[in-house]
């Protein structure tokens, strides 16, 4: 009988801790993990094609490459820079070079790891076409995108970018206001 009643007993106890709530595997701090936070950086290089907006017929569609860095000073704002470098052909095969350099200002919402950055950008930037150069001149750009984080350190993604690039002179007759818009593939390296 006292066999019975003690295998009664243990099986009582497995029973019981079965049902038994466990407390000790989730613990709460009371921190709120966020995708980026303040002191976040990260680099950026983007392929691309471009597309010139305002110059009736005159220069054919090219591509470029741009690389970037930003650093995050709160959830979603970042201030950085990005330097481009694209190649344009003329409809006389002329070879049109530019590089705007600008400071940016991104901010950049996300869902899950889903993020979608916008930012403004100005700087200078240097044309070159037959043989002359145009240096400095004003670069403002705005860019959107929408990328996906594989990983802690890698998130890919798409682009498209508008930026404006003035050429004035004493004569303004001469003046060129060069729209340009490109899309391409993104890639970023955070750390």
């Amino acid at each position: 009988m006292k066999r019975f009643i003690s295998i009664l007993m243990i099986l009582g106890l497995f029973t019981l801790s079965i049902f038994a709530d466990d407390q000790g595997d989730e613990y709460d701090d009371g921190y709120i993990y966020e995708q980026n936070g303040a002191g976040d950086q990260f680099l950026k290089i983007d392929l691309f094609a471009i597309f010139p907006l305002n110059f009736d017929g005159q220069l054919y569609p090219g591509a470029g490459a741009n690389l970037g860095y930003y650093r995050f000073i709160s959830t979603n704002l970042a201030l950085g820079g990005s330097a481009y470098i694209s190649y344009n052909v003329t409809i006389g095969n002329k070879p049109l070079i530019t590089v705007p350099v600008t400071f940016d200002v991104m901010y950049e919402p996300y869902i899950g790891k889903f993020e979608f950055p916008l930012s403004l950008g100005i700087g200078f930037g240097i044309s070159t076409c037959q043989g002359l150069t145009y240096f400095p001149g004003l670069a403002v750009k705005a860019t959107g995108g929408a990328f996906y984080r594989f990983t802690e350190t890698w998130s890919a993604g798409l682009t498209a970018s508008a930026y404006w690039l003035p050429q004035w002179f004493g004569d303004s007759s001469r003046n060129v206001d060069g729209l340009f818009a490109t899309a391409g593939l993104s890639v970023r390296y955070h750390f």
